[in-house]
């Protein structure tokens, strides 16, 4: 059984944001790792393109926050949507 959930539109409204800072930043994909939103661009993308995210995304997401959620601004924390989406994912996972 695949597990899915309902992105909340304030996660695809994050998501979109902090693709939008990341464009204005001009990063390059090595100064992306070291600020760790390189695996945060393919995630904002699922995020805000579709309905339903499965569960090793939100596992992902999960692990990402809970492992930086106090060493990174939110601007970096916006491409994996947000504070809000990531304080609830670590409640159910």
């Amino acid at each position: 059984m695949i597990i899915r959930m309902k992105i909340p539109e304030y996660a695809k409204v994050s998501a979109k944001k902090g693709l939008d800072n990341r464009k204005k930043l001009n990063l390059t994909s090595k100064e992306s790792r070291v600020m760790g939103v390189y695996s945060g661009l393919a995630i904002a993308n699922k995020i805000i393109k579709n309905k339903y995210l499965e569960e090793k995304d939100l596992k992902s997401i999960t692990k990402f926050y809970k492992n930086n959620k106090n060493k990174l601004n939110d601007d970096v924390l916006l491409l994996w949507g947000g504070r809000e989406f990531g304080l609830l994912l670590s409640k159910i996972y």
